[in-house]
């Protein structure tokens, strides 16, 4: 029997882990899409791979072209109608691991047996803090978790000495976390961006939840 195949699929690369995350979240919430695949690309982003019908698609990637253009982050974004049956062998990737970065590259939700909702673990809000440094991300964390109640799930290394820190908690404490977090890490090094994620995504819970 052949492989069924989604009728279009939307190809979203965008320069920042932050803004990737957040731009998933918000052409989630307007499009009926859902994430085939998510992987780390060398310049210091997110490549994302979203399908549905071909209609959702196109609401995915003008939504996507709006929240980049607010937040200034760099965007390339594709739609492919129906793709031919060969060119699914570079759409849909293998799982890697990267040695260097001592982490997976190629996030596939579908190999995950639980997601964060499987654990009931979806927070209220998630707050990024991406910064260029190990130092600049250290004090970002330190100042976020003593400012407020907030809980550390996520650092994400991308290359180049970005790094992402990822805290979770209500929204007050989050948006209070994230505030103190950049400011602090600000005066020791260079900020790439700092956001806030109320009430995530699935797709959001299912990259973040390999960590």
């Amino acid at each position: 029997m052949p492989t069924v195949r989604p009728p279009a699929v939307a190809l979203l690369e965008i320069h920042s882990l932050g803004a990737a995350l957040v731009t998933l979240d918000r052409v989630e919430k307007s499009a009926a899409v859902d994430v085939l695949q998510a992987e780390l690309n060398d310049n210091y982003g997110l490549f994302l791979k979203l399908t549905g019908d071909a209609a959702a698609v196109r609401i995915a990637v003008d939504t996507a072209r709006a929240v980049t253009a607010e937040m200034q982050a760099a965007l390339t974004a594709e739609v492919l109608d129906s793709p031919d049956a060969e060119a699914w062998t570079v759409i849909e990737g293998p799982p890697e691991y990267q040695p260097l970065l001592q982490q997976e590259v190629v996030f596939i939700p579908g190999r995950r047996a639980r997601t964060m909702a499987d654990k009931n673990e979806i927070p209220e809000a998630l707050g990024l803090i991406e910064t260029q440094g190990f130092t600049a991300v250290t004090a970002a964390t330190d100042a976020a978790c003593k400012t407020a109640a907030v809980r550390v799930i996520a650092k994400e290394k991308l290359g180049g000495g970005y790094i992402t820190v990822i805290v979770a908690g209500d929204v007050a404490a989050v948006t209070a976390a994230v505030a103190a977090g950049r400011e602090a890490a600000e005066r020791v090094g260079k900020v790439i961006s700092s956001n806030v994620i109320p009430r995530p995504s699935e797709g959001v819970g299912q990259i973040l939840t390999r960590i």
